[in-house]
């Protein structure tokens, strides 16, 4: 096999955990990095590289994406941030002629979906518990039917980042941080949690296959960090609704690499949190395990049998 596959993400580990995945299967990556301040990303010297071209701005990156692709087949594309996995699905009909994305046949459904309240809406629909949610303009907030302590998240990931996740204790300090937003906000009440779990996946076909090899629990978390100490068991050891969440997932018309986010309190209820429609940050422990996700995501789309590599027995 030698289809080209493009990387594109920015200059964090989660980039690099496609190119090490892909890497160790003996697939050299066209790289993609959206990097507005550093000319020299570290993610660019990973010994994975076929080709690589630094972008400073978003809307560089289809340009750089033609640079990049040579061939008469299809790239395969992986995302590994919101705002690119949004870049790509709303440039879905154009760039889809000559790539492979991520995403959904429909342009622009995967970012309609990246909103929290129609991503809270679809996941009750679809049988997930949510927690009481409120969306609240940072414009012109209503406090009325929040209750205390609540946790404040962008409604859109793309336009704000982890360190805007904050949880407050009461409406004064609700009302201080959002005197410094600018998005606006989804206000969930707060969950006494006993673990908060994490599963990450590749969705086939729309759906038709979803391959959640294991369960990512957070130990705890870092001080300077996003990603935490975590453990990662196989998905047979982990008891979860299943078919709530595949539902959900079908549900999207999504295909591609994913990660799903709960939280399950004490009495051992699972609430959804968000689905991220991308590569996830800590993907690499899946290959770690045993399951290549990125390879299988390129193997499918190269047109190859991806049984072999379904290795869940083995993890």
């Amino acid at each position: 096999m030698n289809r080209e596959v493009v990387v594109i993400g920015g200059n964090h580990h989660n980039t690099l955990s496609i190119l090490r995945s892909l890497g160790e299967k003996g697939i050299k990556s066209l790289l993609i990095v959206l990097s507005p301040y550093d000319p020299k990303p570290f993610v660019g010297y990973s010994k994975y590289i076929q080709k690589k071209i630094v972008v400073t701005n978003i809307n560089e990156i289809s340009s750089a994406m033609y640079s990049l692709h040579t061939t008469a087949e299809k790239a395969i594309v992986i995302a590994c941030n919101d705002c690119i996995s949004s870049y790509l699905d709303m440039n879905h009909n154009n760039l889809s002629k000559d790539f492979v994305l991520p995403g959904s046949k429909d342009e622009g459904m995967i970012t309609h979906f990246m909103d929290k309240g129609a991503m809270a809406q679809l996941a009750v629909k679809s049988g997930l518990n949510i927690p009481k949610s409120i969306i609240i303009s940072t414009a012109n907030p209503e406090f009325e039917s929040i209750t205390y302590p609540c946790i404040s998240k962008p409604l859109v990931s793309k336009n704000g980042s982890k360190s805007d996740i904050v949880i407050c204790e009461d409406e004064s300090a609700l009302r201080k941080y959002l005197n410094h937003c600018r998005c606006d906000k989804i206000i969930q009440e707060y969950i006494s949690k006993d673990i908060e779990f994490q599963l990450i996946g590749c969705s086939i076909k729309e759906g038709d296959k979803i391959i959640i090899p294991g369960v990512s629990i957070i130990l705890r978390q870092p001080m300077n960090g996003n990603t935490g100490f975590l453990r990662y068991f196989p998905i047979k050891e982990f008891t979860y609704d299943k078919s709530s969440c595949f539902e959900f997932i079908r549900s999207t018309g999504y295909s591609g690499l994913f990660s799903v986010e709960f939280i399950r309190d004490k009495n051992g209820t699972d609430y959804f949190m968000e689905i991220n429609f991308r590569n996830d940050g800590n993907s690499i422990c899946v290959t770690a395990s045993g399951m290549n996700l990125p390879y299988i995501w390129y193997l499918y789309n190269c047109g190859e049998n991806i049984e072999s590599e379904l290795c869940y027995d083995s993890m």
